[in-house]
């Protein structure tokens, strides 16, 4: 990630639109580089050297020409730890006031210092295979069916905050064995093959079962003590006919055998009296038609007796017993009812032995150039061609050898990775336009998180997709696109951090937090960044936005009782927060329950993550020997928590970070643990007002937003960094930072709109170009 030029003793700060750096008077280069060297040999060098080099960081190389290109990384570190007075370390000699400040200035002077005009690179993508998300969502594109068969891969890997980058998408032996297992599932659903009637067991688990009555779950079947039923939801992509079956056993007392109920869908298919006992149970099969969607197949004890006074032990209770249930099909499926895809396999049987790889070919065409995401020549395909032929030589039908086909098609590289170059550059100097196909592919991952769509690759194929007003339009056209909602999912979701929301679990003592709340301060901070999005508003709405998006639940939360009272259960509005201490994200119940302890809020963890995700400004870490919160308050335990941890920043171990992050994050006091408002905690007021270090001064959130809204381009400038490290899938460099002043000087002139963003990822080099690798 970029690091922004910062100082926390100038009154620029992190509020300054422009980096610190450009605002200092210019002095003459030879003095400022002579003090700078004199300063780190003096202050650094002892234990950042060749030999010793703590936390991974030299400085021993400062006077060397060409240093600070090389290791630029370290010298941001060097910047960071300067910037916030972490170092020197307490114990140590310490520098001046003045000194620090300039020997800081002239790092970060040196490390912004890039010549745009000379600087010609926009970087290499390492290849990367498709994280889960990316599959989930390409499957879904390119067959139409609703299945996730990612969601059984291990978890992707993260780097840059995000989990789509090249360099950390491993490919480790047991998700190798998942691709396997998904490409064999996804060609079982998209190919009907007459005659293979496809067994799938209704598993007896908490996925896809609900009990109600007195049933549980006894073994390997579900026992009914009482009358209940045991709902099964299972989930069809082909119309046809299908066969379900039960084993059903009973404990039988009273006048009457144990009776049993099956409903499809809440309509009731068989009414049975159950002879059979439980250990010796019997099958009852049922046929059924299915049409493509989710269904409910319903199993009833409808006749429950219990006379615990009866004088034969064996007759006081009737019971029921359910398992192995097992939906079988489509047995048979009529031709007009087959998916567009099996129509074409339909019509394209061949008649005679010779003509499997000619109507194989001809089938395979239709989709396989938008599984491999470009066009292919004959003698690509032959080899799938030739794998249907085999199947067929081996008694089977042309049906079957196109699922073969098709599963081997799944596993191929070309389908799992996201290829570009094909060897075409072969040297760090090697720079090229990215062809359309690329082009196309880029784009689609980074707007849908899936694949091209036959308008992309029609226009890659034309060789129209790289030509900019064509570009432009297709960038609108995917934007006003549902697919969009994966750029949410797989880009909004990580930058804040709302992926961990799911394994948030505030204190129940101290919080009443049900499943739905969270869900609803998800969907609410989701359905805030579309709305941004696609109505194209300014990214400063993120921070002063007057309006939000709540359900019932939600609206009760905030407080919004005639909205509350005025909506539908859980369907979302869009409402208006004038006169309501409630602006942008900052103030979700989301964010404001990310940033807090499980029994409290959590002033310190709200100050960072402002720092971070909004300012693009990375706190170093906190020393090894960092004293805890928990000293400062047991010697205050009458002190209110803002007392407490002033005590907590009188250390000068924590004061240099603490005086930015706490003034940040008590600004947003008001709010508790789950982000809902109040004027006291416990019995002491609220104090929401601060001093920042550039000695600004506010009273309360709305004063603290109006502040962060005057740093409207260090937000804007953080998110431009953040999604453009999400579109090229890797870090930055510092030869990125010149697209990211183009990017930004596009941004201001239109008002910070969100599409004018990415409309200027999407036409920067960084995206339409690559380079090759050092070979050596």
């Amino acid at each position: 990630m970029l690091v922004r030029v910062l100082k926390f003793t100038l009154p620029c700060w992190f509020f300054m639109a422009t980096s610190c750096a450009i605002a200092q008077p210019k002095v003459d280069q030879q003095i400022a580089s002579a003090r700078a060297v004199a300063f780190f040999q003096n202050y650094c060098i002892e234990c950042h050297n060749k030999d010793e080099a703590m936390s991974g960081v030299r400085v021993d190389h400062v006077a060397e020409v060409g240093s600070f290109l090389e290791h630029r990384k370290s010298w941001k570190r060097v910047n960071e730890v300067l910037r916030f007075g972490a170092m020197p370390p307490e114990d140590a000699e310490q520098p001046s006031t003045k000194d620090l400040e300039q020997a800081q200035l002239w790092v970060a002077n040196r490390i912004d210092s890039i010549d745009c005009d000379l600087i010609k690179d926009p970087g290499r993508v390492t290849i990367r295979r498709l994280n889960r998300l990316e599959y989930n969502n390409t499957i879904r594109d390119l067959f139409g069916i609703d299945f996730k068969p990612a969601d059984d891969f291990p978890s992707d890997d993260v780097g840059e905050g995000f989990d789509n980058i090249g360099d950390v998408l491993s490919l480790p032996p047991l998700l190798l064995e998942k691709y396997l297992a998904a490409a064999e599932q996804i060609s079982e659903r998209i190919v009907y093959v007459p005659g293979a009637e496809a067994a799938n067991e209704v598993a007896i688990d908490k996925e896809n079962i609900s009990i109600e009555g007195g049933g549980r779950i006894s073994g390997s079947s579900i026992g009914f003590f009482s009358n209940g039923t045991v709902t099964l939801v299972v989930s069809i992509e082909t119309k046809g006919k299908y066969e379900f079956s039960v084993d059903v056993g009973a404990e039988q007392a009273g006048p009457e055998l144990a009776k049993m109920e099956l409903a499809l869908d809440g309509k009731t298919l068989l009414k049975q009296s159950v002879s059979a006992l439980q250990n010796t149970p019997r099958k009852y099969t049922v046929a059924m038609d299915l049409a493509p969607g989710r269904h409910k197949i319903e199993l009833s004890f409808i006749n429950d007796f219990y006379n615990p006074k009866h004088p034969d032990p064996t007759q006081r209770d009737r019971n029921i017993y359910f398992s192995n249930g097992t939906l079988v099909g489509p047995t048979s499926v009529p031709v007009d009812e087959l998916s567009a895809f099996n129509k074409i396999i339909h019509e394209n049987i061949p008649q005679q032995p010779n003509d499997v790889t000619k109507e194989a070919a001809v089938v395979l065409n239709m989709i396989i150039h938008r599984v491999f995401r470009r066009e292919l020549n004959p003698d690509e395909i032959e080899p799938y061609c030739n794998l249907v032929q085999l199947v067929v030589n081996q008694g089977e039908s042309f049906q079957r050898g196109m699922q073969v086909a098709v599963n081997a098609i799944l596993v191929s590289p070309r389908f799992i990775f996201r290829l570009e170059g094909g060897g075409k550059e072969n040297s760090v100097k090697s720079i090229r336009d990215l062809d359309d196909y690329e082009l196309a592919s880029r784009l689609s991952y980074f707007i849908w998180c899936s694949t091209p769509d036959d308008e992309l690759l029609n226009l890659a194929r034309e060789g129209k997709l790289s030509n900019e007003k064509v570009l432009r339009g297709q960038l609108s056209r995917m934007l006003n696109d549902p697919r969009v909602r994966g750029l949410t999912v797989g880009f909004a979701t990580q930058w804040l951090n709302l992926r961990n929301l799911a394994e948030v679990e505030p204190d129940p003592d101290v919080y009443d937090f049900p499943e739905e709340l969270r869900v609803s301060m998800q969907s609410e901070t989701e359905r805030f960044f579309e709305h941004v999005l696609q109505e194209n508003l300014s990214v400063l709405d993120f921070i002063n936005g007057k309006y939000t998006f709540v359900n019932q639940t939600l609206a009760t939360h905030y407080g919004l009782q005639d909205v509350a009272s005025a909506s539908d259960g859980d369907r979302f509005v869009q409402v208006s927060l004038d006169g309501v201490p409630r602006s942008g994200i900052l103030t979700h119940g989301s964010i404001l329950t990310l940033t807090s302890n499980p029994n409290r809020s959590a002033p310190v963890k709200r100050g960072k993550w402002i720092m971070e995700n909004i300012l693009g400004v990375r706190p170093p870490d906190p020393p090894a020997d960092v004293p805890e919160i928990a000293a400062a308050r047991k010697s205050l335990p009458n002190a209110s928590f803002r007392e407490q941890l002033n005590l907590h920043r009188e250390n000068a171990v924590c004061a240099s970070c603490h005086g930015q992050m706490d003034p940040l994050g008590f600004g947003f006091e008001n709010f508790d643990g789950i982000g809902k408002y109040r004027t006291k905690d416990g019995e002491f007021a609220i104090d929401s007002s601060g001093i920042l270090p550039s000695g600004e001064k506010f009273d309360g959130p709305m004063e603290l937003v109006d502040i962060l809204t005057n740093s409207g381009e260090a937000f804007a400038r953080t998110l431009t960094e953040r999604m453009l490290v999400f579109a090229l899938g890797r870090g930055l460099d510092y030869y990125d930072e010149c697209a990211v002043e183009k990017i930004m000087k596009q941004l201001k002139k239109d008002e910070y709109r969100f599409q004018t963003m990415m409309l200027h990822i999407v036409l920067s080099d960084p995206f339409l170009k690559r380079r090759g690798e050092d070979k050596q």
